[in-house]
């Protein structure tokens, strides 16, 4: 798990590198994209390996989704630092729901990994 975490924070942080060099038009929406195609996969490991030791995640699954809906609009404005500004917080907010949801977990997972499932 902690190796499919750290991918994932990596994705996480393309990400937001992506949406910034999209905000001054040195990225295009699809590399946008890719980067988001990316976070899920992160995601989706992520949340396979936290499954597979007994520990719950069904708190996380809409995150992508929130966060897809939100990076749609914001690649639907004009690339703009602006354009980005206004969807940071939402941006951020969703990554950070993500990031306090897995600190949770890992309660439950180190005491799965300490029951030897």
């Amino acid at each position: 798990i902690p190796n499919s975490v750290h991918t994932l924070i990596a994705a996480m942080k393309n990400l937001q590198s992506t949406l910034t060099l999209w905000s001054t038009s040195r990225a295009s929406p699809d590399a946008v994209s890719d980067a988001y195609m990316q976070f899920g996969a992160g995601f989706n490991a992520v949340v396979w390996a936290f499954e597979g030791s007994g520990v719950d995640t069904t708190d996380l699954h809409q995150i992508p989704a929130r966060l897809r809906a939100v990076l749609e609009m914001c690649l639907g404005e004009d690339p703009s630092p602006a354009a980005l500004e206004m969807y940071q917080p939402q941006i951020r907010q969703q990554l950070y729901e993500l990031l306090q949801g897995l600190k949770a977990k890992q309660g439950a997972w180190r005491c799965a990994v300490a029951a030897g499932l």
